[in-house]
């Protein structure tokens, strides 16, 4: 094996763990927000869980000597902070209303609904496999959906909104990252979000007690760290090799959603979510083809 071989399988193996950690922690956090949705409000929840978050990068800021605030895409954060608002509120209301199963499989959906609107905002050309692509999606949702069988979970409603929001940041996030670094957009989601979220916690918000305070430090916690690892994972391996572990999110909210909430996995849920997941799989490994970084930017959690 090469220098170059082996220092590549060192840094997939590294990958594989980081990307492993960063689903496992995705599904906890998920677990805590649903845990305490009849408890708080959604925008008490949206508010602590960026707050808290921004203290814990605050050192990480201050170690770089606020380099990574530095940017000429001031607007496009504001902008961008408003959506991830909205998208983590919507998200937020689906996950207490759904199983954690089935919102983890809708969110899958997010880099399907970025490359839909890559065609129409940013003009990108649809080729033969985005229309295939797109199509597997489109099936994997009314498999998840399943329209005319029983009745319709408004939580459906809320996930798809939210992952619209979210596949509007990751927009607007291909725009920033040719001038800013990962860790100044990071940073500045932070910033804003908390910002929005003060301002709609002042009308609306809960007070949390003391327990609630300390679910959602944790929660904040796994949020941040998840962010972390996947960012990480990126570094050290390529897209297309990291995005079938994202999968894995799936069997965590499935074991997490029957241990916690008795939720019984559901067979539809995990066929939609199949068919979801490989049409973001061929988005991904074709545009690594074509050498673009939508994919890349697209399989990014806004939580």
């Amino acid at each position: 094996m090469s220098k170059y071989s082996s220092k590549q399988y060192s840094n997939q193996t590294k990958a594989i763990f980081l990307i492993f950690f960063s689903t496992l922690l995705a599904v906890c956090f998920g677990t805590i927000v649903k845990t305490l949705f009849y408890e708080l409000n959604v925008v008490t929840i949206g508010f602590f869980r960026f707050f808290l978050g921004l203290l814990i990068i605050i050192p990480l800021i201050i170690r770089k000597k606020f380099q990574a605030l530095k940017t000429n895409n001031l607007k496009l954060y504001v902008f961008r902070s408003s959506l991830n608002i909205l998208g983590m509120l919507m998200n937020f209301t689906a996950l207490g209303l759904m199983t954690l199963e089935k919102n983890t499989a809708l969110s899958f959906l997010a880099p399907i609904f970025a490359t839909i609107l890559a065609i129409i905002i940013l003009k990108e050309k649809i080729r033969v496999y985005r229309t295939v692509a797109l199509i597997i999606g489109l099936i994997g949702v009314l498999i998840i959906i399943q329209p005319g069988f029983g009745s319709f979970e408004k939580g459906i409603v809320f996930a798809l909104i939210g992952n619209l929001s979210f596949a509007l940041t990751i927009i607007l996030i291909k725009k920033a990252s040719h001038q800013d670094s990962s860790v100044t957009i990071l940073c500045y989601q932070y910033i804003f979000t908390s910002l929005f979220a003060f301002l709609l916690f002042l009308p609306f918000g809960n007070i949390p007690n003391l327990k609630q305070l300390s679910l959602l430090l944790v929660a904040a916690s796994f949020g941040t760290l998840m962010h972390y690892c996947f960012n990480q994972a990126i570094k050290l391996a390529d897209v297309s090799f990291i995005t079938p572990f994202k999968y894995l999110s799936l069997l965590w909210a499935s074991i997490f959603g029957y241990i916690f909430f008795q939720d019984i996995p559901d067979l539809a849920t995990w066929i939609g979510g199949s068919f979801i997941f490989s049409s973001v799989m061929i988005i991904t490994l074709r545009e690594k083809i074509l050498n673009k970084d939508i994919a890349k930017k697209s399989v990014e959690n806004n939580l």
